[in-house]
Order: C-alpha cells, then sequence, then structure tokens
C-alpha cells in the first residue's frame, strides 16, 4: 500500500507540473519552488529530471525565449536581463549565451527612445535628454549607450550639457 501511495503522489507531482508549464514556460527554479508547496522535495526532484530528461524543461531554451519575448514586447538593456534570469535561476553560462549583442542592444535602445522622444515634444531640448536618458537606464541599458543614441537622436552631447 505504502508503494502505491508513493506512485499516485509522484504522478500528482508530474500532472502538477505539467499543468503549470500548459500555462506558460517556467524555469527549473521557478517550477521547483511551485512544486514544493505542495509536494516533498524528493517527488519534486524526481518530476524536474523526468521532465528534463523529456525535454519539457529546458533553461537555455527558457532564457533565449524570455530575452526574445522582452526584446519584442518591452525592450531591456542586458544589465536588467541579466538581473532578471539570474532571479529566475538560469545559470550564468545560459545567461551569457542569450544576452543581446552590442549592436542589438544599441538597437533596441534606439527604437525605444525614438518612441519615448515622440511623447516629450513639449519639453526643451535638455530636459528631453535627460528625461530618455533615465528611461534608458531604468530599463537596463548602459550609459554609454544611451548617450550614444542621445547624441544620435537629438545630435548633441548631454555630458557638455549637464556640466
Amino acid at each position: 500500500m505504502q508503494k502505491r501511495v508513493s506512485e499516485t503522489k509522484a504522478e500528482d507531482a508530474k500532472a502538477a507540473a505539467l499543468r503549470l508549464l500548459a500555462a506558460r514556460d517556467r524555469s527549473t527554479q521557478e517550477l521547483r519552488i511551485r512544486l514544493e508547496r505542495r509536494f516533498a522535495p524528493a517527488e519534486v526532484e524526481k518530476t524536474i529530471k523526468y521532465l528534463q530528461e523529456i525535454g519539457y524543461l529546458d533553461d537555455l531554451r527558457f532564457a533565449r525565449i524570455y530575452v526574445d519575448y522582452r526584446n519584442r514586447n518591452r525592450p531591456t538593456g542586458n544589465y536588467l536581463l541579466r538581473m532578471e534570469l539570474s532571479s529566475k535561476g538560469i545559470p550564468d553560462s545560459h545567461i551569457e549565451e542569450v544576452l543581446n549583442s552590442p549592436e542589438e542592444e544599441y538597437e533596441l535602445a534606439l527604437n525605444l527612445a525614438a518612441q519615448r522622444l515622440g511623447r516629450l515634444e513639449r519639453a526643451d531640448a535638455l530636459e528631453r535628454c535627460a528625461k530618455v536618458y533615465r528611461f534608458l537606464q531604468r530599463r537596463g541599458f548602459p550609459g554609454a549607450v544611451a548617450r550614444k543614441v542621445i547624441r544620435e537622436l537629438l545630435d548633441r552631447d548631454p555630458e557638455k550639457e549637464y556640466n
């Protein structure tokens, strides 16, 4: 009887994991945290190992999909992407593999800044520079990229105007 109960719990853990993965792709850490709320750690580890073996749970694939989604829907610099992926338990080696190249990061920042500038037509040039710079910084873009984008969009060097 004991064996049958543990098999049932293991099947319940697998079913719960599959329901969670059907809703959206998750990292191993995210899935582990969710499953540990209801199941014993041994059952959770067996379930995770099983899902990895059959290819339903893959942190590298998850990281690629996450970066692609962010690039399309809410562009973010590599700094912020690195923090977000790290908080989801993605290993550093996978993070480095999926981050945007410097050219892609610059293009994302340029498109984002151009959209933001359209909303700031009433502000004077210095205020627009400052607002766009702070916006790009909040989104995780490096200061050098933000300055280059502002220089290109506004044909001015914000550092000269600030100092």
